[in-house]
């Protein structure tokens, strides 16, 4: 274990990211040398003045640039920059079943060719400019003609373009969360939603749910019972469930938006894959729903590219939380969106990426057919019951150390209520078949086996 003490004075920034920051140039220096292990999240913390918490989103975010690889039970270990499968330390060849992630090979080709065409095209040096602040009209356009294939018929100056979904959540948040105020939300979803509610010093309030998503019943309880003036939900293809709200149930949770005063924050980026889904909330409360739509889940996330629908009363207010967070947005993310949306290569790859999509949920329906488990031909995750032998932190812990790294069901409880006793696969993060399939047959077989002792899993950043 290396002794690796950084100095963060004279660096600007938030207290984590400039801890990652500072293990990333570490790493580039060379003090940190691939297969090095980092020190224990609570020794650094000390030793920095920091608090655990700060240390874990350091390291969780270095993992995200690839700088590193966690280890549960044995430690956060340097990756070697010329290994690009994220391998490192003793757990070396870990199958990935974390992040939520498509297929992204067919968009191999696509890329190189409008990368091709990009580089031909008069005016290319726009794209190395500051941008409208909005996103470009045409960028907006693209948005527009994107959110039309879930039917949600919007004009583009009603859009605003952001960097992801995750950075459209955030400048919502920021725009209308105030400190110390509940955000309701499902009891299970993805912790970025937590995290980003949190920063504001906002608290999430978790809503139950069944086979649909959020029940309307227990929406309005949580509305009455806390105050709550905003909810986020995701109504097509729930991460982590797959749970698809029918239309009557959208209908139920419009009239409770109507009925309560709220604001929706509507989470659309896994409703572009399906090829029938209802259409948004948005369209039955156009003035109270925050729409989000991403190209992150079809096209792939590096692009970086998502847009928001806002209700005129909510524009300023959002366009504010957009410049208080990114002066101006890069284009060439957008520019490739656009370009394969304008010319159908987007419905191409959404159609394959389909294909690929449900012959990977029949891979999942051979491994797991002796279990209790949701999932759908158009979702890129599956959520597996556990029978009451194994507990969900210790079934992860032991799937990790035969090299398959998963999500417990408690790491997307949202405001740390009690979870199921499941636990969450990504089947589209595999680039082939093969090591899917004997990943998800290793997981079934885990789950006939006796326990034995494991250690408890970390806390993952999930998407």
């Amino acid at each position: 274990m290396t002794s690796w003490t950084p100095d963060l004075s004279g660096q600007d920034g938030l207290q984590y990211e400039r801890l990652a920051d500072a293990i990333a140039e570490a790493v580039r220096r060379g003090e940190l040398a691939p297969g090095a292990k980092l020190p224990p999240q609570r020794d650094l913390a000390w030793k920095l003045g920091l608090a655990v918490g700060t240390v874990s989103r350091a390291y969780q975010l270095a993992e995200q640039r690839r700088l590193v690889s966690g280890q549960v039970g044995r430690g956060t270990y340097v990756l070697d920059p010329a290994n690009d499968r994220g391998d490192a330390g003793p757990q070396s060849g870990a199958v990935d079943l974390v992040h939520n992630v498509p297929n992204i090979s067919g968009q191999v080709p696509a890329l190189a060719a409008a990368l091709n065409e990009i580089g031909r095209m008069p005016g290319l040096g726009r794209l190395l400019d500051y941008q409208p602040e909005n996103g470009h009209p045409r960028y907006r356009a693209a948005g527009a003609a994107w959110m039309k294939r879930a039917g949600l018929e919007i004009e583009p100056d009603r859009l605003i373009l952001t960097g992801g979904a995750q950075h459209a959540l955030a400048i919502s948040l920021l725009a209308l969360a105030k400190p110390g105020e509940a955000v309701l939300t499902e009891r299970l979803t993805f912790h970025g939603v937590a995290d980003a509610i949190a920063v504001g010093g906002a608290r999430p309030v978790g809503v139950a749910i069944d086979e649909e998503g959020a029940v309307p019943e227990d929406l309005e309880r949580a509305a009455r019972a806390t105050g709550a003036r905003l909810v986020f939900l995701t109504p097509t293809v729930h991460s982590p469930t797959t749970g698809t709200m029918s239309a009557k149930r959208r209908g139920e949770i419009a009239r409770v938006l109507n009925a309560r005063e709220l604001i929706l924050i509507e989470d659309d980026v896994y409703g572009y894959l399906p090829a029938h889904r209802p259409a948004p909330i948005a369209c039955q409360a156009r003035e109270r729903v925050i729409y989000i739509a991403s190209v992150s889940k079809c096209l792939g996330p590096g692009l970086r590219v998502a847009w928001i629908a806002v209700p005129e009363a909510l524009r300023d207010r959002l366009r504010e939380a957009l410049r208080a967070t990114a002066l101006r947005l890069p284009a060439f993310g957008p520019e490739i969106a656009a370009r394969w949306i304008e010319d159908g290569t987007a419905e191409r790859l959404v159609q394959e990426l389909r294909r690929d999509t449900a012959a990977r949920f029949a891979i999942a329906e051979a491994a797991f057919k002796r279990l209790a488990w949701r999932g759908r031909p158009d979702a890129l995750h599956a959520f597996i019951d556990l029978p009451a032998r194994w507990r969900d932190d210790r079934f992860a812990a032991e799937a990790e150390r035969r090299g398959i790294r998963i999500c417990a069901a408690r790491e997307f409880a949202a405001d740390g209520a009690d979870a199921p006793n499941a636990f969450r696969v990504a089947i589209g993060a595999p680039r082939d078949r093969a090591t899917l399939r004997r990943a998800l047959e290793t997981l079934a077989h885990i789950v006939e086996l006796t326990p034995a002792a494991a250690p408890e899993t970390q806390r993952r950043h999930i998407v």
